[in-house]
């Protein structure tokens, strides 16, 4: 039991730093730099290898550590314990659950939190709602490791951030037919179901043709998509002007050739964001993160059923039998205003939200005390966390901290710097007045 001296400040975080193949390489990835920081020169970045993810939260697979007082140490110093372990050791007081002070691995953080440094596109995806997650990994543990469902928000730390999510409208995709005759090809006779659909404008119901479609494009023999994907390169090296669309897709063909996701534009919008736009993706929608570095915010799983653009395992017929099919761009917002310091990111979903809270050099911010525990990551600048006369937290780029629920603190940022820029993630306590003003 840890004792309650202990228990209600802030405390240091250690986060994983997720080294997958699509991740920027050594230092120019945001999150190497990010994870070294936090270890006051102790982690050294291997410039050679990726950095993908720094995850900062309980999920099992990437699982925060939390500094905290060693009171069995005579030298005053510190150990880390599994932030798992330190929030179910008073769930009332570290996660805001009334009437639960005893031990109870019954909850947990709603919430993940990450960074991502994207080099190269990750897998066209989707992540299930509740009722297939909870399915997937009854029936396929190995693969599909927690029951839970993961929508998720990104935001912009880059001006070149681009991705793929959700299906263009129809008329858009009706005439990337045309335009691309090898992915019209492919799909064979589906073109012209499809078009003949589109002709007839009697407000039918897209989704069984558009599924149909898609279903075909995505089971075909491999054989015959490097055939057609030849067929493209080949076009596009001799065309003239390249449109926006060809040169996203002769990218996607250098990264992964042959691989059918290469298509996947023709059906799917493409966002390009620039720092600070967000957008939200809900379960069962398609979509693959192209290029650049944001923060994402989710519900706390790691779930994920691919279709292409990856060397890892596809589940074809799970990802086309599990998605909406909506033909609709993603709303791209910039947050909502709070107050002079501090910009929220408010999804639909109770799991999760951010704030962006910046203060200028020398001036301060006190956080709002909310029924949630936070996670807390410096982005830029310096200063301290302030906890009345109980504590200090010395705030800098990279360090990461955990705040229990019902705690509040001033940040004040060090009059000769940058200013302070920290990002705090936490579960959704802002939804209800979001919903409110729409």
């Amino acid at each position: 039991m840890l004792p309650f001296l202990y228990s209600s400040l802030f405390q240091a975080l250690d986060c994983v730093a997720q080294q997958y193949a699509w991740g920027k390489v050594g230092s120019d990835a945001l999150v190497a730099r990010l994870k070294s920081s936090q270890h006051d020169g102790g982690h050294v970045v291997d410039e050679g290898a990726p950095y993908a993810e720094l995850w900062i939260g309980t999920h099992p697979n990437g699982m925060s550590n939390i500094e905290v007082p060693d009171i069995e140490s005579m030298s005053g110093s510190s150990k880390l314990i599994p932030l798992v372990d330190y929030v179910q050791e008073n769930p009332e007081m570290h996660l805001g659950v009334v009437g639960e002070s005893a031990p109870s691995d019954d909850y947990d953080l709603t919430f993940l939190f990450k960074v991502l440094s994207i080099e190269k596109v990750l897998s066209i995806q989707a992540h299930p709602d509740k009722q297939l997650a909870a399915q997937l990994f009854t029936d396929h543990p190995h693969i599909y490791k927690d029951p839970n469902h993961k929508p998720e928000m990104a935001v912009a730390l880059t001006d070149d951030f681009e991705a793929l999510s959700g299906f263009r409208p129809m008329l858009e995709i009706a005439s990337n037919l045309l335009d691309y005759p090898e992915f019209s090809d492919l799909i064979g006779k589906c073109r012209y179901d499809f078009l003949e659909f589109i002709a007839q404008k009697r407000g039918l119901d897209p989704k069984p043709i558009l599924k149909n479609m898609f279903h075909v494009y995505m089971a075909a023999d491999d054989s015959y998509v490097k055939k057609n994907l030849e067929l493209l390169d080949n076009r596009l090296a001799e065309k003239e002007n390249l449109t926006e669309l060809d040169k996203l897709i002769v990218k996607l063909a250098q990264q992964f050739p042959g691989d059918s996701g290469i298509f996947a534009p023709i059906m799917f919008n493409y966002l390009k964001l620039q720092t600070g736009d967000a957008f939200y993706i809900g379960a069962n929608e398609p979509h693959a993160y192209i290029q650049g570095d944001i923060l994402e915010c989710m519900a706390c799983s790691d779930n994920v059923v691919r279709a292409g653009l990856t060397p890892k395992l596809k589940d074809v017929e799970t990802l086309v039998r599990m998605l909406t099919y909506k033909c609709t761009m993603p709303e791209i917002t910039r947050g909502k205003r709070k107050d002079q310091c501090c910009t929220l990111y408010v999804p639909p979903i109770e799991d999760f939200a951010m704030e962006i809270v910046e203060v200028e050099p020398g001036n301060s911010y006190k956080l709002e005390d909310v029924r949630s525990p936070s996670v807390l990551l410096t982005l830029n600048g310096s200063g301290i966390l302030r906890q009345g006369k109980v504590q200090d937290f010395h705030a800098s780029f990279g360090k990461a901290a955990f705040m229990s629920a019902n705690t509040t603190a001033t940040i004040i940022a060090d009059e000769n710097g940058p200013g302070l820029k920290i990002v705090r993630a936490l579960s959704n306590v802002h939804l209800n007045s979001r919903l409110n003003s729409l």
